[in-house]
């Protein structure tokens, strides 16, 4: 069945953690003080992903995600935009790009091909070219891993393999106990709208959670981040209207007052008739901590497609979207 190729696809992330280590080596940007990774959908989440790690490891240059079909306001020649598009097909990337190269901005090209890698050999720009044939989603490692390497290559953040490769062999450890959790937790999701709680240094796992639920078990699923979620969102379960279950993701160096608020909030919304799992991630490094969240809620996503009878690989209303935007003219 393709569902069961998916699957072991999605299974077999820390192995292409270490098939990605060696990607994006050979590239080196310098004279820059702002990065903005530009892309949408599964290629965006690199961007998230990149943002919070770096941010956690230097303050000597800012990062930013953009979803869009431009680039920021602050983008000049200073800023190094790194357009990342698994497909090289993205329209909104591939406008990015041109509105980056108005700006004389500093660009590096993330894709394992289409129209963005042509786009690139022609305006000569660094490519970090990946392993064709995967759904993007799935392909996060290839776009996450490699731009560790270019930005250490240029400086702007320490030495990252000692922690990549301690994070694959985690990853490899507990791989059974990994897929047991995931497995537990999907059977209480079916039938269940999800909705994914973190700390806002987590926020960019918590709605990989949502839109990996949404790609591939076909289901809504919402995401939120403490602490606005308690000025908010903990006042609609006055009244519920859906069949909820909430997911608290807790990475073990949040803060005190943080882990507080998730527990008070687990508490009234128990009170309330709304089931809760708490996912406490551990791990010696960050990004042990930060790819093991996001493998978990993949993991989740795909078994509770199965157990729904869902192929979790194909995006079809997506694609048909796509078909038909196309017939509009681009302006």
């Amino acid at each position: 069945m393709a569902s069961d190729s998916y699957i072991a696809l999605v299974e077999r992330f820390p192995e292409h953690l270490s098939d990605a280590k060696s990607l994006g080596s050979d590239v080196k940007i310098s004279g820059v003080d702002k990065i903005v990774f530009t892309g949408v959908g599964g290629s965006a989440i690199a961007g998230s992903l990149l943002q919070i790690y770096c941010s956690e490891k230097t303050q000597t240059v800012q990062f930013f995600v953009s979803r869009n079909y431009d680039v920021p306001s602050f983008v000049d020649k200073s800023t190094l935009v790194v357009a990342i598009s698994y497909s090289g097909n993205t329209e909104e990337t591939l406008s990015a790009v041109k509105a980056a190269m108005k700006r004389s901005a500093r660009i590096v090209i993330v894709t394992s091909g289409g129209k963005l890698m042509q786009q690139a050999e022609q305006l000569k720009k660094p490519v970090v070219a990946l392993p064709e044939g995967i759904q993007p989603r799935a392909a996060l490692p290839y776009l996450f891993i490699p731009m560790l390497n270019v930005l250490h290559n240029s400086g702007f953040i320490p030495d990252p393999s000692s922690e990549v490769s301690s994070t694959i062999t985690s990853l490899q450890a507990a791989s059974t106990n990994y897929r047991e959790r995931a497995n537990s937790l999907a059977q209480k999701l079916v039938g269940k709208v999800p909705l994914i709680y973190a700390s806002d240094r987590l926020a960019g796992v918590a709605y990989r959670w949502k839109t990996q639920f949404n790609e591939n078990a076909k289901i809504h699923a919402f995401s939120h981040v403490f602490p606005e979620l308690n000025h908010n969102e903990l006042v609609g379960y006055t009244k519920l209207n859906a069949n909820y279950y909430v997911i608290m993701l807790e990475d073990a160096a949040d803060s005190r007052r943080i882990k507080e608020r998730a527990r008070l909030t687990k508490e009234i919304i128990g009170r309330k008739g709304v089931p809760s799992t708490q996912i406490v991630i551990k791990g010696e490094h960050f990004l042990t901590r930060l790819l093991s969240a996001v493998h978990i809620g993949d993991l989740t996503s795909v078994y509770l497609a199965k157990l729904t009878g869902v192929d979790p690989e194909p995006v079809t209303i997506i694609e048909d979207f796509k078909k038909q935007l196309g017939r509009v003219p681009f302006v």
